[in-house]
């Protein structure tokens, strides 16, 4: 069994531990952050109103979230700035840089790398919320329930609104599609996530 340094107490170890989770998210949030104002200023976002309201959506969530996390590192006595953070761009990639080099289906495979982020994030804030619990820190817990209820309805939201961008965007790049089929996907997928109600 470990045993803690004479040098560190529980509170402080329990402390840092906080620290490292909260400046971890704060990372990842300023990564999911980053592509957001790009996506807006595209034509290729402009001309799609429902993409555009989800990327609106995500930029309000993530500013309100750096904003807490930052005065919440700050209460804990951490810093932004530890080394791990450099993961998160191995993990989810060039996002938006990446798109620029895509022909078709800008505006789709984007939201579904904001998607990709968003659920890894959602996670997060799930082991954050459980690590904020069992150490006791309440307040740390409250911060990552209010951004996870932010975050899990946009998830939805991107995934129910999907078939309709993709299929129109496939349309417009000149493909002959069926518009009617994203009833069905969206219907379809609904079941996968609930198959109580298929």
């Amino acid at each position: 069994m470990d045993t803690i340094s004479n040098t560190v107490s529980p509170e402080t170890d329990d402390r840092h531990t906080i620290a490292t989770y909260l400046s971890d998210m704060l990372a990842l949030e300023r990564h999911i952050a980053r592509p957001i104002d790009s996506q807006l200023a595209s034509k290729d976002h402009q001309a799609y109103a429902q993409a555009t309201q989800l990327v609106e959506r995500i930029k309000a969530a993530t500013q309100t979230h750096i904003a807490a996390l930052e005065a919440r590192l700050e209460a804990v006595g951490g810093h932004a700035g530890s080394p791990v953070k450099s993961a998160w761009s191995a993990l989810l990639g060039g996002g938006a840089a990446a798109l620029n080099q895509v022909r078709k289906t800008k505006v789709s495979k984007s939201l579904r790398d904001d998607y990709t982020a968003l659920g890894l994030s959602a996670i997060s804030y799930t082991m954050l919320h459980a690590t904020a619990e069992g150490l006791g820190d309440p307040t740390t817990a409250a911060l990552a329930k209010r951004a996870l209820d932010e975050y899990a309805p946009i998830v939805i939201a991107i995934s129910k609104a999907m078939p309709g961008i993709v299929l129109q965007e496939l349309r417009d790049d000149g493909e002959d599609v069926s518009l009617s089929a994203a009833s069905l996907s969206e219907d379809e997928t609904a079941k996968s996530w609930n198959p109580s109600k298929a």
